[in-house]
This record gives structure tokens, C-alpha cells and sequence, in this order.
């Protein structure tokens, strides 16, 4: 896994670009921490940081190549190809030549080959630049469920791109700025992430299944895969069947790597499928969770966690014979690592969800594994979520859940009306776009907008959580429910039959039920675990506190004071999460309006 960073200038590149380029890769140098590299021609600078998984002798980046008219194509590639072997033999019975074993080269034939519609020919998750030096022209690809980022800034002078936002921000001609609309992207919809706009002015990412290209200031984005609605005909033996298949064929896709690799295990049905499939492929294989310290004897249930992951995995991992890891994590450390996760994501984030990711990340790279595999991506194909049942029609499907943080935010802001609007509007443009047959009953019409609802919306978010904290930790993180023929036949399952058993994900569950413990194998849904211990809580109000006495703090330009000291006079202990998570908020916004000294417009 790999940091990608670059600039285009359309009148050409005036000097000083290589220390520009360096500054922009350095800010990505988690994200490859095994090595760096620059390409700097007449008009284009592109940049990579690399972390070595498959090839790592000579697969280092970015890589050049001669193109079918002689210039130079030149590739700074993120990501994985699981089909890239299949790939690679179909190249070379056109006659290509290749100069490495690594899927990168795969990538860049395959570009000068087919054009950028090689894309459709991909199974893995991916996204890169592909500067084409005869043509002029930019290209900027992203993998079908969106796992691994790309954004871009561009006016009609030049182009500048990253895998992350901070990566841009490290280019002179960029400035951080937050406006009406970012402010309603920061504070409307937290923690989901709306794929169609960023927060900063003037920031837009790679749509998932999207191409993008840049040619003289024109810029033209492409779908090239999107869920399609089909009648599904296969009964309940036979999609518990298929879907058994498609998973221990994107499972076994993902395992290839040339450095040590594990699973994820949380002891639920999703991480423990794919820990018994990956077990029946890697002997000795290594599994690992996270707990709390203070969770042993003093438990403390929530609406998305409903028990305990640790003994749930340790039970798995005895069952499928795993080497298994449970990292245990303190207050302490939460509090310590908080502030470099936060800078690490270049976003106000929801630290209590993700800050503990990162610190599991770590441990496993300390315990000698690069590259883990896990199960993001089942809930939203097999409904798994409790909002899939309860939710009125109109509304997010997690409202309840994850409650609107423009309650914080000062009333003269409030009042604005693309910031009321935001949520509105931003529903109601997703719900337009569900793919759906005239055929299908009510149920599955509901059941079609609520998964539509959280991939597009909810996926995007766990997807960058995962991203940004693995990569923090040097981790390759894989996801194989995310696999894009998977989640196609998925798709169009009907409501009943996902439903099967009246149990969340019943159909998956009896697609997989034989590989796990049985009261493995129907263990309720319960989300990744928070950081909900009370000395966090306590921790979090007061550093808010602290925040309160200062005036001057940049926050206060767009949140109410007076509804912060409410909230800490009303709920001192942290006893309620929503109260948590909008303090927890405020505080990490403060801290990146100042570190970024973000300009409000």
C-alpha cells in the first residue's frame, strides 16, 4: 500500500518542483514508509511513497514506461490487483513485454493496452495517476467500492492530486479554506461522508467506480461500475451457495502478498467468515482484536455495541486454530495517540471510533504483520445494521444512531440556507439514484434504499477510517465483502431471503454457518468498539473546559459556546454518547482549524 502526490501545470513547470514534490510526499510517508521516488517532466510532477507488499525488489514507483508513441507513461499506483497474474498472462499473449513481477507494471500495460477502460477489467482495490507525457493528458482512477482514496484540487492552470488531502495542502498554490458548504459537510452529516463533496473549498475525490481525466484545464469524469438492479432467481440453497463461493474466491484473491500476513477477528459473523476461509489457505495464520482494560468487569453496552468482542474471537481463533492477539488498550493510550490520529486523517473524524483502530494497527505491524484482511463491507450487502429495520421513510437511516451536530453550531450560522438544506439536499440526491426494478415488492424497495443509503454514505466513511489508521500504522488493510461481484449479487438478493431466519444477515450466515462455532455463527451484530471507558469521557470534558476558557480558540467562530458548557453541565460523567461524540467533535475541530490554520470564508 502506497501514498500517491502530484501536480500538473498546463503552461509547464517553472523549477523548484522537486523540493514541492517532496514536501507533498512527505506528508504521505506512512503510507510508505519502504521508500519514495519523483518523476518531474515539462508540464507534470508525480510522486510516491511506497509500502512493499508484492514484488519488493523491483516494483518501486513511479514507474515509466515507453508508450505505444513513444513518450512517456508514467504510473503512481495505490492499491492491490488480485486478478493481476490473470492480467499479466493476457498481456503477454499480446506480445507484452514486462520488466517486474509487481501488479503496478500490470496496471501500467494494461493502461497503454486498452486505454483507461482497463479498469473494468480489475478485481482488487485500487486508485492511481497515470500521467500520459505525448497526450498531455491526466488520468485518475478509483476502484469500484471506493477502498482506497483520491482526491484532486484543479483550476484551469493546473491539476494537483493525493491520497489524502494533506498530501495537496503541501502544494503552494493551495490554501485551506472551509465555507458554507464545507461547514455543512463537517457538521450535518458526522460521521458519514458524502462521496460527492469534501470539506475544504475547492477539494473533490475520485468518485468510487469513477475515471477522471485532465487534458488542457478540461476535466471529464466517467462511471464505469455502479450497482445494477436484476431479477434474482436463485432460491435460498443456491444464493447461500454463491454467495459461499464469491467470498472464498475474493478471500483466496486477497491473501496474495510477499511480505507476512493476518486477519482481523472481532469474533463476529463477517471477520470470523473470513478468518475460517483464510485459516483453510494460511497455516499458522494470525488473528487479532482490540479490548479495553476497563472493560473486563465493567462493561458498558451502547446502541452499536452490543457485548464484548474479545472473548468472542478468542473463542474463534481456538476454533479455526489461529495464533491469536488481543490488544488491549488503556486510557492512557487513547489519550496519547488521539491527537496524532486526528492529524494523521487531516479531518475532524469521530476520534472515539477510530482512535482505538489505530492503536490495533500499531500493534499488529509491532507484532511482524503487514498486510491483515477484514470484514468491512458485509453489513451494508447482507443488512446488518439495526437501522435496516426500524427507520421511517424520509430520514438517514441512522438518525438514531448518529445524531446531526448542527445543534453545536452558532444559530447565525445555522440559519444559512445551504447549511439547512445540506442534509436534506444530500438525501435526496442519493435516493434519485437507487438502482431498482419495477418488479420489486415495497420491502425490497426499502430494503434497496436503506443499503443504498449506507454504502453510499456509511461505507465511504468506515472505508476511510480504515484506511487512514492502517496506513498510520504502516498496515495494508483488505477487504474482501467489498469485492464488487459480491457486493453486485448481493445487490438484488430480496429482503426476505437476506432477512432469512429473521435474523440480520441470515442469509450470509447461512452461507458461512459450517465454518463457524454456532453460537458464533448467530452472535447478534455488535459494532466496532468505542472508546467509552469513563476516564476517556471524563478526559474529553475537561480538555473542552479548557477549550471554553480560550476566547480566542477557532472553533468558537462556528460553534456555541453556551451549548458546549450545557452539555458538560448536563452530562459531566460522559454517561450519554451522543454527548460525548459532539464534545469529542468540537475539540478535534478546534485542533484542525488551528494545526491547518484553515481560513473560514
Amino acid at each position: 500500500m502506497c501514498g500517491i502526490a502530484g501536480y500538473v501545470t498546463w503552461a509547464g513547470l517553472t523549477g523548484g518542483d522537486g523540493a514541492v514534490l517532496d514536501r507533498m510526499t512527505g506528508t504521505l510517508r506512512h503510507r510508505g514508509p519502504d521508500g519514495a521516488g519523483q518523476w518531474i517532466g515539462a508540464h507534470a510532477a508525480i510522486g510516491h511513497t511506497r509500502l512493499s507488499v508484492i514484488d519488493v525488489d523491483s516494483g518501486a514507483q513511479p514507474m515509466v514506461m515507453r508508450g505505444r508513441n513513444g513518450a512517456a507513461l508514467v504510473i503512481s499506483y495505490n492499491g492491490e490487483l488480485y486478478n493481476y497474474r490473470k492480467l499479466r498472462a493476457q498481456l503477454q499473449g499480446l506480445g507484452r513485454v514486462f520488466r517486474t513481477a509487481s501488479d503496478t507494471e500490470v496496471v501500467l500495460q494494461a493502461f497503454d493496452e486498452w486505454g483507461a477502460g482497463c479498469v473494468e477489467r480489475f478485481t482488487g482495490m485500487f486508485a492511481f495517476a497515470v500521467w500520459d507525457e505525448h497526450a498531455r493528458t491526466l488520468t485518475l482512477a478509483r476502484d469500484p467500492l471506493g477502498v482506497k482514496p483520491l482526491f484532486y484540487v484543479h483550476t484551469p492552470d493546473h491539476v494537483v492530486f493525493g491520497s489524502e488531502e494533506k498530501a495537496i495542502l503541501a502544494h503552494p498554490e493551495v490554501e485551506p479554506v472551509l465555507d458554507a458548504a464545507g461547514l455543512a459537510e463537517l457538521f450535518c452529516l458526522v460521521p458519514m461522508v458524502n462521496r460527492e463533496r469534501t470539506v475544504l473549498r475547492g477539494f473533490h475525490q475520485v468518485e468510487p467506480g469513477h475515471i477522471v481525466t485532465f487534458r488542457h484545464g478540461i476535466v471529464r469524469s466517467r462511471c464505469y461500475w455502479r450497482l445494477e438492479a436484476r431479477p434474482h432467481r436463485d432460491d435460498v440453497p443456491t444464493t447461500a451457495e454463491r454467495i459461499r463461493e464469491l467470498l472464498q474466491e475474493s478471500v483466496r484473491g486477497q491473501l496474495i502478498s510477499d511480505v507476512p500476513l493476518g486477519t482481523m477477528l472481532s469474533g463476529g459473523v463477517d471477520s470470523s467468515a473470513v478468518a475460517a476461509l483464510a485459516a483453510q489457505d494460511v497455516p499458522g495464520l494470525k488473528t487479532y482484536d482490540i479490548d479495553y482494560t476497563s472493560t473486563r468487569t465493567n462493561y458498558s453496552a451502547s446502541a452499536l455495541q452490543i457485548d464484548r468482542d474479545s472473548p468472542w474471537a478468542v473463542k474463534m481463533a481456538a476454533h479455526i486454530g489461529s495464533a491469536h492477539s488481543t490488544r488491549e488498550v488503556s486510557t492512557d493510550e487513547l489519550l496519547a495517540a488521539q491527537d496524532h490520529a486526528l492529524r494523521i486523517w487531516g479531518r475532524p473524524m469521530h476520534r472515539s471510533l477510530s482512535v482505538s483502530m489505530y492503536l490495533l494497527f500499531q500493534h499488529i505491524r509491532d507484532s511482524g504483520t503487514i498486510v491483515v484482511v477484514g470484514g468491512e463491507g458485509a453489513d451494508e450487502a447482507f443488512a446488518g445494521y439495526p437501522w435496516w429495520r426500524d427507520t421511517p421513510v424520509g430520514v438517514f437511516p441512522w438518525h438514531r444512531t448518529y445524531q446531526e451536530s448542527t445543534p453545536l453550531l452558532r444559530r447565525d450560522v445555522v440559519w444559512e440556507a445551504e447549511l439547512t438544506d445540506y442534509a436534506r439536499d444530500s438525501y435526496a440526491t442519493a435516493r434519485n439514484r437507487i438502482p431498482r426494478l419495477d418488479s420489486d415488492t415495497p420491502a425490497d424497495r426499502r430494503a434497496r434504499e436503506v443499503s443504498w443509503l449506507t454504502y453510499t454514505f456509511y461505507l465511504d466513511f468506515l472505508l476511510q477510517r480504515v484506511d487512514r489508521m492502517s496506513m498510520a500504522a504502516s498496515v495494508e488493510a483488505r477487504v474482501p465483502f467489498c469485492d464488487h461481484d459480491l457486493a453486485q449479487y448481493a445487490w438484488n438478493i430480496p429482503w426476505a431471503m437476506k432477512n432469512h431466519g429473521g435474523i440480520e444477515k441470515g442469509i450470509l450466515r447461512a452461507a458461512v454457518g459450517d465454518l463457524l462455532p454456532a453460537d458464533v455463527a448467530m452472535r447478534r451484530k455488535s459494532g466496532y468498539p468505542s472508546a467509552q471507558t469513563a476516564d476517556y469521557q471524563r478526559a474529553q470534558f475537561g480538555a473542552a473546559r479548557d477549550v471554553l476558557a480560550d476566547h480566542g480558540a477557532p472553533v468558537w467562530q462556528v460553534v456555541d459556546r453556551s451549548v458546549v458548557e450545557r452539555i458538560i453541565a448536563d452530562d459531566d460523567n460522559g454517561a450519554d454518547w451522543t454527548a460525548l461524540n459532539r464534545i469529542a467533535y468540537v475539540l478535534e475541530t478546534n485542533m484542525w482549524l488551528t494545526d491547518l490554520r484553515v481560513r473560514i470564508a
